[in-house]
C-alpha cells in the first residue's frame, strides 16, 4: 500500500497548517503520488533530486497558502488561477484539498498540461480547469486569487497577474527567504504599488528552509 501521506506527514499538515484531511483526500494524495512519479519517470516534470523531497518542497509548500488569513474567504466558492502551474503546484494540490474552490491550472508547456489532464481524470477533480497557452494570450480569468510559484521576478510578472485578478482579490507569490530586493524592484517599477503582506513559513526539512508568501491586494 502506498503511504505517501503517512501518519507523520498528516500530523505535520494538521499541526503546521491547520488542515484536516479526510480519509478520501489522503487516499487521493497517495494515488496522485503514484501517478506523478510514474509520469515523471518517462516525462520530466522535476529532477530526481527534487523527487526525494516531493512532499516537503512541493506538496507542503503548495498547501502553505492557507497561512494567508484571507485564503479562507475564498476557499468555499472562490476562483483561483495558477499561472505556470508546471507539475500542478499548487493547482492540483489545492484542487484536492478544497473541492469547493474552482481552480484554473495554466501552462504553455504541453507535457505539463498533459499531466494535469491525467491527474484531473484519474482523481476526478471536477473543480480543476485546464488552460493551455501563454497567460498573456488567454482571456482574463477574473480570479479571486492568482498564484505564481517558481515562475519569475515580481516586477516582471505583476502586470500579468493584475490582468487576471478580480477587484478585491489577491496575488500570491511563493518566494524564497530573501524577498525584499524583489519587492523594492517592483515598487520602483510600479509607483502606486501597495506594500504586500509577507508571510514567512518553514518547510519541514532537516535543514532549515524558510519560504515566504508575498501577497498583493488588488
Amino acid at each position: 500500500m502506498n503511504d505517501f501521506l503517512d501518519k507523520k506527514r498528516i500530523k505535520i499538515i494538521e499541526e503546521n497548517l491547520g488542515l484536516k484531511l479526510t480519509a478520501e483526500q489522503v487516499s487521493a494524495f497517495n494515488k496522485w503520488s503514484l501517478i506523478f512519479t510514474d509520469y515523471n519517470s518517462h516525462t520530466n516534470l522535476m529532477s530526481r533530486n527534487e523527487i526525494k523531497n516531493l512532499f516537503e518542497k512541493h506538496v507542503y509548500d503548495s498547501l502553505s497558502i492557507v497561512l494567508w488569513k484571507n485564503f479562507a474567504r475564498y476557499q468555499d466558492g472562490g476562483k483561483l488561477l495558477d499561472i505556470g502551474t508546471g507539475g500542478g503546484f499548487p493547482s492540483v494540490m489545492l484542487a484536492l484539498c478544497f473541492p469547493s474552490l474552482t481552480v484554473f491550472a495554466n501552462d504553455s508547456r504541453i507535457k505539463k498540461i498533459n499531466f494535469i489532464k491525467l491527474a484531473k481524470r484519474e482523481l476526478n477533480l471536477t473543480n480543476l480547469n485546464i488552460l493551455y497557452g501563454r497567460a498573456e494570450e488567454i482571456s482574463p480569468v477574473n480570479a479571486d486569487i492568482v498564484t505564481f510559484r517558481a515562475v519569475g521576478k515580481i516586477k516582471d510578472i505583476f502586470p500579468l497577474a493584475e490582468r487576471h485578478t478580480a477587484q478585491g482579490g489577491g496575488i500570491v507569490f511563493y518566494k524564497a527567504k530573501d524577498v525584499e530586493t524583489e519587492i523594492r524592484e517592483a515598487s520602483r517599477t510600479f509607483k502606486n504599488l501597495k506594500p504586500p503582506e509577507i508571510i514567512p513559513y518553514t518547510l519541514p526539512l532537516d535543514v532549515e528552509n524558510t519560504r515566504n508568501l508575498v501577497v498583493f491586494s488588488v
